[in-house]
């Protein structure tokens, strides 16, 4: 018997084109209290996690000044957020800046997802682990369930990897994977860099550009058209404005007009119905439209 049309995969796979989303430094310079701002780094983190993006860039919006403090404290928490729990106490040291990512919401996206018992694991599971030895051309790995896994490779010690388990029984045994084998959705990672918007952009190299503006067309109205270019992308990218600065003011640093900058430039809440939308917010809108292009 046949699947139907209705039928979805058990666990979400990878999107066919990377997804990256760019985030200024500054991000939540309009937050006062570290508590706050890790919430509103948190919520982000969360829906980087539910709308599959891959990439989480952290960019210079400040060009004239040393932003590395802010993009610090966003890049800690973000890497925290996707680090699966049974693996923080291992990779994560003390940081003052972590102090209160008890208040972040849990992920349980497919890499956070783990049996702490030996006898759930199944061959061919994938699971995020730690080295933690390595020797005579093996190494140790631990996955969390209380016992290591065998993999027959010599790796740094505290390296985290992905592997795929290839035997379960007295002993524990696996392959190392690439993140180019696995085609689910297997988490973020955090790139931060010092380049502004316009030039980090050009240096990466994006083939779509989805800018978000309250200047920019609705969404309606370019609906055909943005299906048409996203179906065709390998590489997109969706980059926001700070809490001070919208796109337009940003990239009008660099001498650069939203047209030239972006492939669409788009109003994903019109008509709102409150004077200001937070970066957290339009974080989670424009995903969450996006998300309907399949």
């Amino acid at each position: 018997m046949g699947k139907s049309k209705t039928d979805k995969p058990s666990v979400p796979l990878k999107r066919s084109q990377g997804l990256s989303i760019a985030i200024p430094a500054s991000i939540v310079e309009d937050t006062p209290h570290l508590r706050e701002k890790t919430y509103k780094i948190g919520q982000i983190g969360r829906a980087s996690s539910i709308f599959r993006v891959e990439q989480i860039i952290i960019y210079s919006d400040k060009t004239k000044h040393n932003q590395t403090k802010e993009a610090d404290l966003v890049a800690s928490i973000l890497k925290y957020m996707d680090i699966p729990q049974y693996l923080r106490k291992m990779l994560v040291k003390i940081d003052p800046q972590l102090s209160f990512v008890g208040i972040l919401p849990p992920l349980r996206s497919p890499h956070h997802l783990f049996s702490k018992k030996q006898e759930e694991l199944k061959v061919g599971m994938f699971r995020q682990g730690v080295i933690i030895d390595s020797k005579n051309g093996h190494s140790l790995v631990d996955i969390g369930v209380g016992k290591p896994v065998i993999i027959e490779e010599s790796l740094t010690k505290r390296q985290r990897i992905t592997v795929k388990l290839t035997s379960i029984g007295e002993k524990l045994t696996a392959v190392k994977l690439d993140e180019s084998e696995i085609r689910i959705y297997w988490g973020f990672n955090v790139t931060v860099t010092k380049l502004p918007l316009a030039e980090l952009t050009k240096k990466i190299g994006f083939d779509l550009i989805i800018s978000t503006s309250k200047y920019g067309d609705e969404i309606t109205e370019v609906f055909p058209q943005l299906k048409i270019a996203w179906k065709k992308s390998k590489k997109a990218l969706v980059p926001f404005g700070s809490p001070t600065q919208g796109l337009k003011e940003i990239l009008a640093k660099e001498g650069l007009e939203m047209l030239e900058y972006s492939g669409f430039t788009i109003n994903m809440i019109p008509n709102q119905g409150v004077e200001t939308v937070r970066s957290e917010e339009a974080v989670f809108s424009s995903l969450s439209l996006l998300n309907t292009l399949g």
